[in-house]
């Protein structure tokens, strides 16, 4: 494995069944600490998955989505503009006269 230096441990592999319980008074600091930092492992917890990628159709669908969105807020961004410009014009109307 090469070096990685924005890791911050080393990735070995974990066996997913359960180690036998050890007596108190063999556990001396260091195994006590690698039992402590293996207990909330995402490798333990979760089976390894490999990597999916997306259908054709799926990309599609999310570049209609996103682009019919972003119409939709500058609709939106637009009549609310519009909105307070005629507002607007009205209160000076209002002020003037």
């Amino acid at each position: 494995m090469e070096y990685d230096p924005k890791l911050t441990a080393p990735l070995e592999a974990i066996s997913h069944h359960e180690e036998p319980a050890e007596s108190p008074s063999s556990l001396n600091q260091t195994s006590g600490y690698k039992r402590r930092s293996n207990f909330n492992d995402p490798r333990r917890i979760l089976p390894s998955q490999t990597y999916k990628g997306s259908s054709l159709w799926r990309k599609l669908v999310a570049l209609l989505g996103l682009g019919a969105f972003s119409i939709l807020g500058g609709l939106v961004i637009t009549l609310i503009v519009g909105l307070l410009a005629i507002a607007a014009a009205l209160i000076l109307q209002a002020a003037i006269s």
